[in-house]
């Protein structure tokens, strides 16, 4: 964690918070769900108490020792006997990029270790389950790979080899937790053309340098200025499914997750060359044909590497917008077998959203969800302080929670984003601290 923000009394609250049922842990006592809440509960307290002057938290609780008991696996499954650590009921968080990049970028190989342990530990203590971590966020990797580019986020240049593997530390810090992880790629989105090496032993490197490929397999979107892999192609699929089987043969990883962003653009100019080619009449179904593709193979392939492996998709809560904007067929998804394990729809509306009113939405989607795919319901943690309902509506999350608990197909919520919940902006600190109380109050009722 950033040691100048550590050092500052919101940091102290937070590793206050933070801590708590980790010194618990460690005092060889059986701790009921009961007396874990209520020691949560009263660990927030007393940091609202520091925030608003009143007593100091004690010097002992302010930092992550390096003795502290945290719950762990015995030992790290060998890659023969490794059977992956998935729950029935999911307590998720994501771990981005920008989470990632502020532990990763310039640092050593055991500063990103303590780091990324402290984090985990933290969301473990918290009450999360599962991770879902980024190791692809443009086309590169935040890990050791034959088919994409080391990340820009290890050191700050594109393509510079890294000292270390940093999704192979995420894993062991994970299990060492108590977290299941599912490793998290952006199947299509790629970096700006700025970005893009000369290294041409990466396909998307030789496909941006290539008169014949580039405009084809890899285009550019000029509004979201960054270039995107086009699934019309089976070349393009190939290099994305070779992209995950990696990930599940190198890694002891618990599942791949990937979320919203498949077609960048409605614009017709995007893929019109391989559009014309199939002699298709419905551009809509041409790119809800490619999407399906690309989805049905990446579930193959997780598969093809272990039957437990979960796969599972995090689309936009709004259910048009998936087909209309990003060509994303989720009621099939959802509902029949073969596609994914679990749905993640981002429900990041306040129940009062005029367009989405969040009740509405999450019984649409549970209607949806078919006896294959579990759902799990994405909530907008990052929106308190940020937007009026979410900032005015105290307990909003955990409301949230509790209506979610009465679908009939319910199996967990995950929260976006870590930092928003253990690297809030100073002035709601408090109020974060007690939503996260309040949430995983709702979770253990």
């Amino acid at each position: 964690m950033k040691k100048r923000y550590l050092n500052t009394k919101a940091g102290k609250v937070v590793l206050a918070a933070m801590t708590a049922a980790a010194l618990l842990s460690g005092c060889g006592q059986s701790i009921s769900r009961a007396e874990k809440t209520a020691a949560r509960s009263e660990t927030l307290q007393t940091a609202k108490l520091s925030l608003c002057g009143g007593s100091p938290v004690p010097e002992r609780e302010l930092s992550l020792a390096a003795n502290t008991a945290f719950p762990q696996m015995s030992q790290a499954p060998s890659a023969d006997s490794y059977t992956p650590l998935n729950f029935e009921t999911q307590r998720s968080f994501w771990f981005s990029y920008i989470d990632i990049a502020d532990m990763l970028q310039g640092k050593s190989e055991s500063s990103f270790r303590d780091s990324v342990g402290e984090a985990f530990a933290a969301a473990y203590n918290s009450g999360f389950n599962t991770v879902y971590v980024h190791v692809r966020p443009f086309g590169d990797a935040l890990y050791d790979s034959d088919y994409f580019a080391p990340s820009r986020y290890y050191t700050g240049t594109p393509g510079a080899a890294p000292q270390f593997d940093a999704l192979e530390i995420m894993v062991e810090q994970a299990h060492r937790n108590g977290l299941s992880i599912h490793a998290w790629i952006n199947p299509l989105r790629c970096e700006k053309p700025e970005n893009i090496g000369a290294d041409d032993s990466f396909p998307i490197n030789k496909w941006y340098n290539s008169q014949e490929y580039n405009g084809r397999y890899v285009v550019y979107d000029e509004q979201s200025g960054r270039l995107w892999l086009d699934p019309a192609y089976p070349e393009v699929r190939e290099l994305i499914f070779s992209g995950v089987r990696e990930i599940c043969q190198n890694y002891k990883v618990d599942g791949i997750h990937i979320d919203d962003y498949f077609y960048p653009t409605t614009d017709e100019s995007f893929d019109r060359e391989a559009f014309l080619e199939s002699g298709r009449q419905s551009l809509s179904d041409f790119r809800l044909e490619n999407t399906d593709l690309l989805v049905m193979g990446i579930y193959n392939t997780v598969k093809q590497c272990g039957k437990d492996l979960l796969f599972g998709i995090s689309p936009q809560g709004n259910i048009d917008n998936n087909y209309k904007q990003l060509y994303a067929d989720v009621k099939r998804w959802a509902s029949e077998k073969g596609w994914c394990d679990y749905i993640v729809p981002q429900v990041y509306y306040g129940f009062d959203n005029k367009t989405q009113p969040f009740e509405q939405v999450v019984e649409e989607w549970s209607r949806l969800c078919g006896e294959n795919t579990k759902l799990v319901i994405g909530l907008a943690f990052y929106k308190i302080g940020n937007e009026e309902e979410f900032t005015d509506t105290d307990g909003i999350i955990a409301k949230q929670i509790e209506c979610c608990r009465k679908l009939d197909n319910y199996s967990g919520t995950a929260l976006y984003s870590f930092k928003s919940m253990f690297f809030p902006d100073s002035g709601h600190t408090a109020r974060v601290f007690r939503e996260l109380d309040l949430a995983f109050r709702a979770l253990d009722n």
